[in-house]
């Protein structure tokens, strides 16, 4: 496949993505700037399960949905490591991703679009590896339960979106890609941040102070591998921008 034509098609099929309000958003847009607004629409939104469901609800029935459906969504953002294998920083294309729930009998995988993470894969080369994700609808804070996760549904990445956007994709017919930049490895412990999420998806910042002061070191600790995530996850943005 020519670089050409991976140009052309990524023009052609991806038309949104979709980024967690916040930091991650604001890293994304600084990656494509201004680059090509008209071609892309960088969508933020609400952080946890439930209340992206509510939101995506509601955005399929705005006029500019109805009227203009996304061709293609690619979900940015960052995610922790479920295996040793992935240090901070690094940037997984997903192929799968499924639900985080007690009975794992009950698991059901769900696979993003292949054509999409073809083109997207071939971009960036040996920049990303491909594997799965799995969503949680709580932050994992836990070294230890993060690397009891990972060996039982042998997953790589924990997010809090992944299986929201891709059941969303899926019941609409719209193609779903997905990219996460590992914020913390699986040895790494977190504040209880859990408690600072709303119900609305956004981080309560009283509440996000508090946890985190409640745990300064895991809190100092977080600070540093977000940081260095965010940095790269900017930086694929750009990347990604040159084909826009």
């Amino acid at each position: 496949m020519s670089s050409s034509s991976v140009i052309i098609s990524l023009k052609n099929c991806i038309d949104t993505i979709l980024v967690p309000q916040g930091v991650e958003y604001q890293a994304v847009c600084r990656g494509f700037r201004d680059k090509n607004q008209a071609l892309l629409n960088i969508i933020p939104i609400p952080t946890g399960i439930s209340p992206l469901n509510n939101y995506l609800e509601q955005w399929q029935q705005t006029k500019e949905f109805v009227t203009h459906p996304p061709k293609a969504i690619l979900l940015m953002g960052l995610g922790g490591s479920l295996s040793p294998n992935y240090r901070v920083g690094e940037a997984i294309l997903y192929q799968e991703c499924c639900l985080l729930q007690d009975d794992i009998l009950a698991q059901k995988w769900q696979t993003c679009d292949t054509k999409l993470s073809i083109l997207v894969y071939h971009h960036f080369k040996n920049k990303m590896v491909r594997g799965k994700g799995l969503t949680s609808d709580r932050i994992i804070t836990l070294a230890q339960e993060k690397q009891l996760l990972g060996e039982r549904y042998q997953a790589d990445v924990v997010d809090m979106e992944g299986i929201a956007v891709l059941e969303f994709g899926k019941t609409l017919n719209i193609p779903v890609t997905m990219i996460r930049v590992v914020s913390d490895n699986c040895q790494q412990n977190l504040p209880d941040l859990t408690l600072a999420l709303e119900t609305d998806g956004t981080l309560n910042p009283w509440k996000l102070s508090y946890q985190m002061l409640k745990s300064p070191l895991n809190s100092l600790h977080l600070i540093q591998s977000s940081l260095k995530a965010l940095a790269r996850l900017q930086q694929l943005s750009q990347e990604l921008s040159t084909f826009f």
